[in-house]
């Protein structure tokens, strides 16, 4: 093929996916993994949720969930008043009903647990009670949960001024370079999170699960979702900060999520298309957005939780979740570079807390 017929066909390619997502795109803003998303997180920080991690924990038997709210955390936990944290534990990815919920809601200086039935209930629901803890403090209860809440260093190792430049030059400009990243500058070494540590024994749980969390608030006069996270810079990266797409994300389930994934789909071939090292581009960027859309982690509960590029069970605290990402998003490895993995402790629980 001649290039200047090669590069006729990428023009038209590039085009077409402009139209594609659309041309509501905002230029990066200064975080990645899940920081300030929505208007609603950026004016209720306690209930934005940055992270979450699915995982074996170090007692056998058991497994962690863990979130990270609150990007403003300093040097105690801050958790928001007349809203509820949950964990959307599926038994099946198409969350028809079958798993459980498991939420937590702050009270008089506690934390309150509850559980619920089904994996996808209305926003707002707490559950039933089965126990209560003070902030900062671990407690286990009745059924086998084991608890932690406080404040400690961000566990998300990421090179956030990297993936800035990165997508500016991407769809700025339609051009691929790779080198924004070679700072190696972790933005988050220096980040505090307050943290939300649940561990239930396995008993309790499916065998294979899908999950995700959601933070919401009783705002004005109704329960209103402020965030939902699961797979990492997925508004970020994959949405490109599309604020129509990001907001549909956010505010709603997964059961909604496949109408986005024409936007995953776009957004891959792009970058694809211009690195020109893989072949059949759509079919590829087609499987990438079928990955990660509807947006939950699996997880075959009992097993080693990883979270890389070609194999995702779980996410441990210490993934390098920003490179396998970023590999997804290429369709080959490739890093970010930033790489300060030193506050991963692997026993509960399983972050630095702050002194």
């Amino acid at each position: 093929m001649s290039k200047m017929r090669e590069s006729s066909i990428k023009k038209t390619v590039f085009g077409a996916i402009l139209v594609a997502i659309g041309f509501n795109l905002s230029p990066p803003i200064a975080h990645a993994s899940h920081h300030f998303e929505s208007k609603l997180a950026q004016q209720h920080p306690k209930f934005d949720l940055t992270d979450m991690f699915v995982f074996n924990s170090d007692q056998r038997g058991y497994t962690s969930f863990m979130m990270d709210v609150n990007p403003t955390t300093k040097d105690k936990a801050e958790f928001g008043e007349n809203g509820v944290y949950s964990f959307h534990i599926a038994r099946g990815k198409s969350f028809s009903g079958e798993g459980l919920t498991i939420t937590t809601h702050l009270e008089g200086g506690q934390l309150v647990f509850g559980i619920i039935d089904g994996a996808n209930q209305a926003v707002g629901v707490k559950g039933k009670v089965f126990g209560k803890a003070a902030v900062g403090k671990t407690a286990r209860f009745k059924n086998g949960i084991k608890v932690w809440s406080g404040a400690a260093h961000d566990p998300f190792v990421g090179n956030s001024e990297g993936i800035i430049g990165f997508l500016t030059t991407l769809i700025g400009k339609g051009e691929l370079e790779l080198s924004k990243f070679n700072n190696g500058i972790d933005l988050f070494k220096d980040f505090k999170s307050s943290i939300i540590l649940i561990e239930v024994p396995n008993k309790m749980l499916p065998e294979n699960i899908h999950v995700y969390a959601t933070s919401a608030m009783y705002n004005v006069d109704q329960w209103v979702q402020v965030n939902r996270v699961a797979n990492p810079l997925v508004t970020h990266l994959f949405l490109a900060n599309n604020k129509m797409e990001v907001s549909e994300h956010v505010h709603h389930r997964p059961d909604s999520d496949l109408s986005r994934r024409y936007a995953i789909s776009g957004m891959v071939l792009r970058a694809v298309a211009l690195d020109g090292k893989k072949t059949n581009l759509v079919e590829y960027s087609d499987s990438v957005a079928e990955q990660l859309l509807p947006d939950v982690i699996p997880y075959k509960v009992g097993s080693r939780a990883e979270y890389r590029y070609g194999s995702v069970n779980g996410r441990k605290p210490s993934d390098d979740a920003m490179d396998a990402v970023l590999s997804l998003f290429m369709g080959r490895k490739v890093t970010d570079h930033a790489n300060t993995f030193n506050r991963h402790p692997t026993k509960f629980p399983y972050v630095v807390p702050v002194k």
